[in-house]
């Protein structure tokens, strides 16, 4: 076998064993890094095979963002130890006429923009904007995507309370 096929079958492997511990365990942060590890499993895959474009959107799509997505979302979720509270009426009409109030808003805007007529490709301005992120403006495109994940943790320690005879968290 040769170097290549070594890598191919360790990229495998390491992605079938971030699946088995994705689905395996029994704690849901512990099946999140399981579902990072295979994504960066199929990564290694595509790198491989000489496809160095699908696997770093694997790794910025799937293991930068939907992963974190997923931390995030269990870190600010509800205990499931504790027992659930009950919802208030007055806060779930509250946030209806919020997400009303805003789809009405972009709605509007998007009825009264004016939008270009690009050329018969129709991918002009995409591929000209894209195109400019990773060249002139990389270095702020990565700076605010750090900021964000930074303010992303700042909000999730805030949000965080203390429960009673737990410790710290």
């Amino acid at each position: 076998m040769t170097v290549q096929g070594w890598i191919f079958a360790g990229a495998g492997a390491v992605a079938l064993f971030g699946a088995l511990l994705a689905v395996g365990l029994r704690n849901i942060f512990h099946n999140i890094l399981g579902f990072a590890l295979a994504m960066l499993g199929v990564a290694g895959v595509f790198a491989s095979l000489g496809s160095d474009f699908l696997a770093a959107v694997f790794v910025l799509v799937y293991v930068g963002a939907v992963a974190i997505a997923m931390v995030y979302a269990v870190m600010l979720s509800h205990p499931l130890d504790l027992p659930h509270r009950p919802r208030k009426g007055w806060k779930i009409a509250g946030a209806a006429a919020l997400a009303a109030g805003v789809a009405a808003a972009l709605w509007s805007m998007v009825r009264r923009a004016r939008w270009l007529d690009l050329a018969p490709g129709g991918d002009a301005g995409a591929a000209r904007t894209g195109a400019r992120l990773l060249t002139d403006y990389v270095l702020a495109f990565e700076l605010v995507s750090v900021l964000l994940v930074v303010a992303m943790m700042g909000a999730v320690m805030v949000a965080r309370q203390r429960r009673p005879g737990r410790g710290a968290w």
